[in-house]
């Protein structure tokens, strides 16, 4: 299973996205960041939907963003 890290405000994006009750998997690092292991299907989706050099923090933001409807930045 892949790691990827991504920032606090992305794990609240996350969990206010969450459709059921959220369970937290993921290790809190020292700076505020989160590694996730997460399975293999769902780091071949994020990189299906990235765009050209995009971390896969911004990639979850953007997807967020894009299923709440908010226009793009």
């Amino acid at each position: 299973m892949p790691t990827i890290r991504i920032t606090d405000e992305t794990m609240q994006a996350i969990r206010g996205a969450a459709i059921y009750d959220f369970h937290q998997t993921g290790r809190r690092q020292a700076d505020g960041s989160w590694l996730i292991e997460i399975r293999d299907d769902v780091a071949a989706r994020l990189a299906l939907i990235a765009l050209p050099g995009e971390a896969p923090d911004d990639t979850i933001q953007r997807a967020i963003r894009q299923q709440r409807g908010d226009r793009p930045n």
